[in-house]
């Protein structure tokens, strides 16, 4: 009997310990448990807090980007007989310029193409007006390096809102006006745009239904930039610098008058450092790699 009490007595304690020993095991696996979970969260929460301050980084440097470009108008995309074809584009962006100039020409049945003059005979050896030539013929020519004279149609559907374009309009006529908006509202590139033109009407028949896309006034001399100042719908202007109109008067003169000072075209160091020291907000280059490297060095440090 005593036998069987102890060995019960034995029975029951071991019970007890394995029940305590199960217990504190469980109790162990907890706390382990919760470290992990805590050791977890505070490495995902450190790794967020990296993420974190890695994309505010790149924002920064984006923006920073961004600045540096925005005074940075690639006419043409090339000066060579390369100009406003994709080749000259796509350097044009591989050398970081964000803003690619568009000389825009309309055709005699309102197709809009990229030209720099309102003759096809300079690009493409054809003699005759844009105006007067159909879009049949002006998809068959050739510029001298072989290319085709771009659709503005097809330069939106290769670069997409990848970039900003600066498009001139060229041809004054009011079909071309509305073949612009036309394509314009297909897109829904109207924030992407700056519009310029060298006709004041152009750019103010543009106002009505753009109020909020950039217009650019090209000027060819003094007395079409100080007529022009005070009109409230051009927001820029760009003045001949060869002729001697990119000056700090006139820089100073558009500023009091709210709007942005640009020139064209500059495509030495000299000339661009000249205009960043007098405050000019954005030029036209030939050379878009010599530009933003200048910007990138001397622009940062020089402009107010």
């Amino acid at each position: 009997m005593k036998k069987n009490r102890l060995l019960k007595i034995l029975i029951a304690v071991m019970l007890v310990l394995i029940v305590a020993a199960s217990a504190w095991i469980v109790n162990r696996g907890k706390i382990a448990k919760e470290m992990s979970d805590k050791a977890a969260q505070e490495i995902q929460a450190a790794e967020d807090e990296q993420a974190k301050a890695e994309e505010e980084a790149a924002a920064v440097k984006e923006a920073e980007e961004a600045a540096i470009a925005s005074h940075v108008f690639a006419r043409s995309g090339s000066s060579d007989i390369e100009e406003h074809s994709f080749k000259a584009y796509d350097a044009a962006i591989e050398a970081g310029a964000r803003y690619i100039e568009q000389d825009i020409v309309c055709s005699s049945d309102g197709v809009l193409y990229v030209s720099t003059e309102t003759n096809a005979v300079i690009m493409t050896g054809y003699n005759g007006m844009y105006e007067y030539i159909n879009s049949e013929t002006v998809d068959e020519l050739c510029t001298d390096a072989g290319n085709p004279v771009l659709r503005l149609s097809q330069v939106f559907d290769k670069y997409g809102k990848d970039i900003h374009y600066v498009i001139e309009l060229k041809d004054r006529r009011e079909a071309c006006t509305k073949a612009f908006e036309e394509l314009v509202d297909k897109y829904g590139y109207s924030d992407i745009i700056i519009v310029q033109s060298m006709y004041p009407e152009v750019l103010e028949t543009l106002e009505d239904k753009y109020p909020d896309m950039p217009k650019l006034l090209v000027c060819w001399n003094q007395a079409a930039f100080e007529r022009n100042l005070d009109e409230p719908y051009i927001d820029m202007f760009s003045l001949k610098a060869d002729a001697g109109l990119m000056t700090e008067s006139n820089c100073e003169l558009t500023h009091q008058n709210k709007k942005l000072f640009g020139a064209w075209k500059l495509n030495d160091e000299d000339s661009i450092k000249r205009a960043i020291d007098i405050g000019v907000d954005n030029y036209f280059t030939d050379n878009a790699a010599l530009a933003l490297s200048i910007e990138k060095d001397y622009g940062v440090k020089n402009r107010n």
